[in-house]
């Protein structure tokens, strides 16, 4: 009879502990709306976002948002930079971008590509090697945000470039910063110097994505309607692309 009370409570117990853990992972997938996940709003008319041309951040063009968070850190990186490389720029040349912005960028590349390849998926590919699909990408979450220069040339190469990157690397862990898009891993983008993603935020982003993914992901995949779509092995894109991530950034 012991026995029997033991292991009945030790099943109540299990069954309590999946149930809490269930909830949990409901109530994560819930605290983000998905069209935050996906960059479906207007993140000028966002109180959790501030406009870049209202900080000391120099911009290549005006009109760029970050949320406020990654926003106060990124001044505290940037003046900490100048303060030790006063003549190399640090220049803010991509901050949130939203699904139509992103939509806007995939549809003129589609365009230009439909010219020469016939293949949908072969398109979506060749776009993908530096652009996202709409919808996917993780500057839809003001968190991220591209620095001085977007090709890998200025930081393998220019002395300035190689000085900034490395300043980087050693240093924006420190704001809380991980370069998202890496060398090693084995999917997704080519690596990306320029990209730097607030982890404190980003990190939970990415984790509500992914619990979308694997539990329900046509609640995703529905909403993203961007030229090509149906023509394309979206899913299977989509988790590639949104999940293949610097692992420092989880």
């Amino acid at each position: 009879m012991i026995k029997k009370t033991l292991k009945l409570k030790i099943i109540l117990n299990f069954t309590l502990i999946s149930t809490l853990f269930s909830y949990s992972t409901i109530t994560m997938a819930h605290s983000i709306p998905l069209n935050k996940l996906t960059g479906q709003f207007d993140e000028k008319k966002d109180s959790d976002f501030i406009a870049l041309d209202l900080t000391v951040l120099p911009v290549n063009k005006k009109g760029m948002y970050l949320q406020k968070e990654p926003a106060d850190q990124l001044i505290k990186a940037y003046n900490d930079f100048k303060k030790i490389h006063p003549d190399i720029p640090f220049i803010v040349v991509s901050a949130t971008r939203n699904y139509n912005y992103q939509n806007g960028i995939w549809q003129r590349k589609w365009d230009a590509l439909l010219q020469k390849v016939n293949n949908p998926q072969n398109i979506a590919t060749e776009i993908l090697k530096f652009s996202s699909m709409p919808g996917t990408s993780r500057h839809h979450w003001g968190t991220d945000v591209d620095i001085t220069s977007v090709t890998s040339n200025f930081f393998k190469q220019d002395k300035k470039g190689i000085i900034l990157y490395k300043w980087l690397q050693e240093n924006m862990p420190k704001y809380g910063f991980c370069q998202a898009f890496n060398e090693g891993r084995k999917g997704g983008y080519l690596p990306e110097e320029w990209h730097w993603s607030y982890k404190p935020i980003a990190s939970k982003y990415i984790a509500q994505y992914k619990v979308i993914l694997d539990s329900d992901p046509n609640k995703i995949i529905q909403t993203l309607t961007f030229t090509g779509h149906d023509k394309i092995k979206l899913l299977e894109l989509v988790k590639e692309y949104v999940l293949s991530v610097n692992s420092e950034c989880y």
